[in-house]
């Protein structure tokens, strides 16, 4: 009789040990996901839309920078000017432009060096093109900059709407990179400027058209 009590205590025993096993075992993994941070902690996640926009910025702002110190000697918007002592220092952000002529072939300079950020910078915020979100609009900009060389800007004609509004009338001769030399088009404008607490931008372009070359 003793011993079949006894038989009975194993059997209980080795049965009571099998249902509490998954119970441990649930545990330490509740603990493993405790400390890890969860199953998936060790799984790469995608980075947010907030981290990529940094890091597009970081990469944007350095690949302009290397853009603005290896530019021609002799500035985009003039050959007969030195870029360095011309449009670098608005684009390097240590000056702004001076005057609308300046804001005009400093943009138009930025054009042709692919840079992207400074136009979106010096566009007013009435401008239709005018996007709060500067990281999608200079991403937009930098696909269409890489399609086009720049390779003429003659200003035609200016006039003053007062002390804080300008006119410009220019032509600019652009041709898509996967076009022959001596194709493309001219293309004409009539840009009006705005300045806002002391700085001029890029209001808008009035009277635009193109012609074959």
């Amino acid at each position: 009789m003793a011993s079949r009590r006894l038989l009975c205590l194993v059997a209980l025993c080795t049965i009571g040990n099998a249902l509490l096993a998954p119970t441990v075992h649930r545990c330490s993994l509740t603990n493993c996901r405790a400390k890890s941070g969860g199953f998936g902690a060790t799984t790469n996640k995608a980075p947010s839309k907030k981290t990529k926009a940094k890091a597009f910025t970081k990469k944007q702002a350095q690949l302009e920078a290397d853009r603005i110190e290896k530019a021609p000697a002799r500035c985009p918007c003039h050959p007969g000017l030195e870029y360095q002592k011309c449009c670098a220092p608005c684009h390097a952000k240590t000056t702004t432009a001076a005057t609308p002529e300046a804001l005009l072939r400093s943009r138009y300079a930025a054009f042709s060096l692919e840079l992207p950020s400074y136009l979106a910078a010096t566009t007013h915020p009435l401008h239709d093109d005018f996007d709060k979100d500067t990281v999608a609009w200079v991403q937009r900009l930098a696909k269409g900059l890489d399609a086009s060389y720049f390779e003429g800007l003659r200003v035609l004609a200016q006039e003053s709407l007062g002390e804080n509004e300008h006119e410009i009338t220019f032509e600019a001769d652009v041709r898509p990179k996967d076009s022959p030399e001596g194709a493309g088009v001219t293309l004409h404008e009539r840009s009006r400027f705005m300045r806002e607490d002391g700085v001029w931008f890029y209001r808008e372009g009035l009277d635009v058209s193109s012609k074959k070359r």
